[in-house]
C-alpha cells in the first residue's frame, strides 16, 4: 500500500508540479471536464425542474366541489397578450367571509384592486407600455409571492370584481386540487426526445475522454523517463492513473462551481418563453453521485486504454515509430449492433418501457460509431494521399504519424452534427405530412382580427378603436344560431351587410336577401338547401342563455364566395340582414372585424377587449391563409435545431482552438527548424489549417451518412417510409464548419509566429 501511495503522489506531482507545461495541460483538461460536468449536472436537474413547476401549477388549480362551511368564490379566467407576452387574468368575487384565497396573496382583492406577479409588475412599470397600463386601470394592492408563480417570467393578475361576475365564471371552494396524471408520450415525440437526449449526452462523455488525453505524447515521454530510473510497468500505469485523477477531480470541482454560478443566472434566461427559478435547478441525488463517480472512472479508463499499445521503455516510446493500423472490426460491430437493436425495436410494443430502452441503446451505439469510425476513416484516407503543395504534404505527413488527436477532438463535433442531422431529417420527413396541401381557397395576404361579444361590449371596443385610430377599418356583423328540423344539429349564421360582404368575400353585385357560403363548403352546403325552413334560436347573453326557439328562417338561394371570411375558416354561412328574421340584440352575438391590422392596431384592439372585461373577446388573429399548428411546431423546432447546432459549432471552435495551440506547443522545435530552413510562415500556417480541415471534412461526411441512416431507422419505427433530407440545412452547417476552421487558423497565427522565431530555436 505504501508503494501504491508513493505512485499516486508521483502522479499528482507530475500533474501539478511539472512547470508551465504541466499547468497548461492541467488547465485545459480541467476546463474540458468541467464543461462536461456542468452539462451533466444540468441534464440531471431537468426532472426536478419539471416537478417544481408542476407543483406550483397544481397549487393554483381550483376546487369546484362544494366544501361545507366555505363560501364560494366566483372565479373567471381571462387573459390578454402584449407584444408576444401572454398575460393571465383571473377576476374574483367572494360571496362571503369564508371564501377561499388564491395562493400567493394575503387576501382577496377588493373591486378595482389587483395583485400581480413580479413579471407583470415589471411590464407595467416599463416606459413605453402605456397601451398595457390602459388594460389594467386598477390599483395594485400587492405582488403575488414567487412560490405561487409557475415561473419567473409568468405574467398573471388577480383582479377584484363585483357581483356582475356571477354566472360567468365558476364557483370555487378552494385551491390546490391538482393530482398528477402521468400519461405515456406519443411514440413519435418519445423518439425525438430519446434521440435528442442521446445526441446531447454522448458527445459530453466523448469530450471527457478527449480532455483526459490532451498532450498524450508528452505524458508518455515523462513516463518513459520514470522507467529509466527504475519504475516498472505497473507503477507507470498507476502513476498515469493518478495523473488522470487530478484533472478529473479538478474538473469535477470546476464543473460544480460552473453549474452553481450558472444556476444563479437562470432566472434571467428565457428559452422559447420558458424560464425557471434557480432553486428548482437541483440535480437528482443519485444522478449527482453517479456523475461524481463516473467522471474519475472514465478519465482513468481512458488513460489506461490509451496506453494499450504504447510500450513505455527507458529509452523511448513506440509512439515515435510508425503507428499500428487501427482495426476496423470492432468499430463496425458497434454500429452494426446499434442498427440491429433499432431494427429489433420495430417488433416490440411502442407502449412498453423496454421498447424505449432498446431505442435509446440502439441510437447511442449508432452515434458512438461516429467517433469510433472517424480515426479509422482519417487514417485510411491520409495513408493513400500523395503529392500536393508543401503545406499540404506537411499536414498529411503529420496526420499519417498521429491522426488520433485530431480525430478525437473532431469526433465530438461530428457526433453532435450526426445527432442534429438525424433530428432534422426526422422533422423534415414529418413535415411532408404537416405541409400537405389543403384546398382552402386563395391565399389572402393581409392579417385581420375579430372581436365578438355582447352588443354593448362590441360597441365599446369599436368606440375605443375609433378614438385611438380614426383611420381604422371596422366591419360590423351579428351572429345567430339556427337548428335543423330533423334533429339537434345547429349551425352559426353571420348576418352582414352588402358593402362588408363585397369587401371581405370578394363578390360583386351583392343584393339584399342573398346567402353566401365559403369556397370550400360542400354541396349543398351541409344541409343549407335553398328553400329549407330552419329554426332560429334565441340565445340570450351572448349564447349563454336558455336557447329557446325565436322564429323560422327560409334558406335563400346560395352564392359561393371567392374568399374566406377573414380570420375564420369554420363560418361558411353568411347572409344579409334582409334575408334573416329580426332578432333582438340580446339574442345574438355581435362582432367586428378589423382588416387589415398591424401590430400596433392589434395591441389597441386587445386594450379595447380588456376594458370590456368578460363581455368581449378577441377570437382570432392570423393570416387568412390556412396555418397548420403542426407545421408551425415543425418550423419552430427546425429553427431551434439550427440555433443549437450553430451554438455547438461555437463550442467546437473552442476545442479546435485548443487542439491547434496544442499542436503548436508540442511541435515548436520542428516548426522553428522548418522556419530556419527557409519554409515560409504562411506554408506552416496552411499546414496547420489542413491538419484541422481534413478531419473536419471527413467528419462531416461521416456525420451526414450516419445521421441519415439513423433518421431512416427512426422513421421506420415511427411507421413511415418517407425520408426527406434538407440538403440546404446540411449545407449551411457545412459552411459554418468551414468558416470555423478558417477562424481557428486566423486565431493561431500569433502563436505560430512566436513558435517560429529564431529565439525559440535557440531555446530548443
Amino acid at each position: 500500500m505504501r508503494a501504491w501511495f508513493n505512485d499516486l503522489v508521483i502522479g499528482i506531482r507530475l500533474a501539478v508540479g511539472g512547470g508551465r507545461t504541466s499547468v497548461a495541460r492541467l488547465v485545459l483538461s480541467t476546463v474540458g471536464i468541467g464543461i462536461a460536468v456542468a452539462v451533466l449536472l444540468l441534464a440531471s436537474s431537468v426532472g426536478p425542474m419539471i416537478d417544481a413547476r408542476y407543483e406550483r401549477a397544481a397549487a393554483t388549480q381550483t376546487i369546484p366541489e362544494k366544501i361545507d362551511g366555505v363560501d364560494p368564490l366566483w372565479y373567471l379566467n381571462s387573459g390578454t397578450s402584449f407584444r408576444g407576452e401572454s398575460i393571465s387574468v383571473a377576476y374574483v368575487w367572494p360571496t362571503g367571509h369564508t371564501a377561499p384565497v388564491p395562493p400567493g396573496i394575503p387576501k382577496l382583492p377588493f373591486d378595482g384592486d389587483m395583485y400581480v406577479t413580479p413579471a407583470l409588475a415589471e411590464l407595467l412599470a416599463q416606459p413605453g407600455n402605456d397601451e398595457l397600463r390602459a388594460r389594467f386601470p386598477y390599483h395594485t394592492a400587492g405582488v403575488i409571492a414567487p412560490d405561487a408563480v409557475i415561473e419567473p417570467g409568468h405574467a398573471r393578475a388577480y383582479v377584484g370584481a363585483g357581483p356582475e361576475v356571477m354566472g360567468r365564471g365558476e364557483r370555487v371552494y378552494g385551491f390546490g386540487s391538482g393530482t398528477r396524471v402521468d400519461r405515456p408520450l406519443d411514440p413519435s415525440v418519445l423518439l425525438l426526445l430519446l434521440l435528442g437526449s442521446v445526441a446531447l449526452l454522448v458527445p459530453v462523455f466523448i469530450f471527457v475522454a478527449a480532455s483526459t488525453r490532451i498532450a498524450g505524447a508528452e505524458r508518455d515521454r515523462r513516463l518513459s523517463a520514470l522507467r529509466l530510473v527504475g519504475a516498472d510497468s505497473a507503477q507507470v500505469r498507476r502513476i498515469a492513473a493518478a495523473e488522470s485523477l487530478v484533472s478529473a477531480m479538478a474538473g469535477l470541482l470546476f464543473g460544480t462551481g460552473l453549474f452553481l454560478a450558472g444556476r444563479q443566472l437562470a432566472e434571467g434566461v428565457r428559452l422559447r418563453g420558458v424560464s425557471v427559478y434557480p432553486a428548482d435547478i437541483v440535480p437528482v441525488w443519485w444522478m449527482a453521485i453517479l456523475i461524481v463517480l463516473a467522471i474519475p472512472v472514465l478519465a482513468v479508463s481512458t488513460a489506461q486504454f490509451a496506453m494499450r499499445r504504447t510500450i513505455i521503455e527507458p529509452l523511448g516510446v513506440v509512439r515515435f515509430s510508425k503507428p499500428v493500423r487501427r482495426r476496423m472490426a470492432w468499430r463496425f460491430a458497434t454500429v452494426g449492433l446499434g442498427v440491429a437493436l433499432l431494427l429489433a425495436a420495430d417488433g416490440l410494443s411502442s407502449n412498453s418501457q423496454f421498447w424505449a430502452y432498446v431505442v435509446a441503446s440502439g441510437a447511442t451505439l449508432v452515434l458512438i460509431g461516429v467517433p469510433l469510425l472517424l480515426p479509422w476513416v482519417v487514417e485510411r484516407t491520409v495513408a493513400v494521399v500523395r503529392g500536393g503543395p508543401s503545406s499540404w504534404q506537411l499536414a498529411i505527413r503529420r496526420l499519417q504519424l498521429d491522426s488520433g488527436t485530431s480525430s478525437r477532438v473532431v469526433g465530438g463535433v461530428a457526433v453532435v452534427l450526426a445527432g442534429a442531422i438525424a433530428l432534422q431529417c426526422v422533422l423534415a420527413s414529418l413535415a411532408v405530412i404537416f405541409d400537405a396541401p389543403r384546398e382552402f381557397g386563395e391565399d389572402p395576404s393581409e392579417a385581420s382580427a375579430t372581436v365578438m361579444g355582447t352588443s354593448e361590449a362590441v360597441d365599446e371596443v369599436a368606440e375605443y378603436l375609433s378614438r385611438a385610430d380614426p383611420a381604422v377599418s371596422i366591419s360590423r356583423f351579428r351572429e345567430a344560431y339556427v337548428r335543423f328540423p330533423d334533429g339537434d344539429a345547429m349551425v352559426h349564421v353571420r348576418i352582414v351587410d352588402c358593402p362588408t360582404i363585397e369587401r371581405q368575400l370578394k363578390v360583386t353585385d351583392c343584393a339584399d336577401g342573398q346567402f353566401f357560403v365559403h369556397p370550400g363548403a360542400e354541396e349543398p352546403a351541409d344541409g343549407l338547401t335553398p328553400g329549407r325552413v330552419l329554426s332560429v334560436l334565441h340565445y340570450g347573453d351572448g349564447g349563454r342563455g336558455p336557447g329557446q326557439t325565436y322564429g323560422n328562417w327560409t334558406v335563400p338561394p346560395v352564392r359561393r364566395a371567392l374568399q374566406y371570411w377573414p380570420t375564420s375558416m369554420s363560418w361558411y354561412a353568411i347572409t344579409t340582414p334582409q334575408s334573416f328574421p329580426v332578432v333582438p340584440a340580446e339574442g345574438v352575438t355581435a362582432g367586428l372585424v378589423v382588416d387589415p391590422v398591424d401590430p400596433e392596431t392589434l395591441e389597441r384592439i386587445r386594450t379595447g377587449v380588456a376594458l370590456a372585461r368578460w363581455d368581449a373577446y378577441l377570437s382570432q388573429h392570423m393570416v387568412t391563409e390556412y396555418q397548420d399548428p403542426d407545421r408551425e411546431m415543425f418550423v419552430a423546432a427546425r429553427r431551434g435545431l439550427l440555433i443549437g447546432s450553430m451554438f455547438t459549432l461555437l463550442l467546437a471552435g473552442t476545442s479546435l482552438l485548443v487542439l491547434a495551440l496544442e499542436h503548436i506547443r508540442e511541435r515548436r522545435r520542428p516548426l522553428a527548424i522548418l522556419a530556419a530552413s527557409g519554409v515560409p510562415t504562411g506554408a506552416l500556417a496552411r499546414s496547420l489549417l489542413w491538419q484541422i480541415a481534413v478531419p473536419i471534412g471527413l467528419g462531416m461526411v461521416l456525420a451526414v451518412a450516419i445521421g441519415v441512416v439513423l433518421a431512416a431507422l427512426v422513421m421506420r419505427l415511427a411507421g413511415t417510409s418517407t425520408l426527406v433530407v434538407d440538403w440546404a440545412w446540411v449545407g449551411t452547417i457545412s459552411l459554418a464548419a468551414v468558416g470555423l476552421v478558417l477562424l481557428v487558423s486566423l486565431v493561431t497565427m500569433p502563436f505560430l509566429r512566436g513558435a517560429t522565431r529564431l529565439s525559440s530555436m535557440r531555446t530548443e
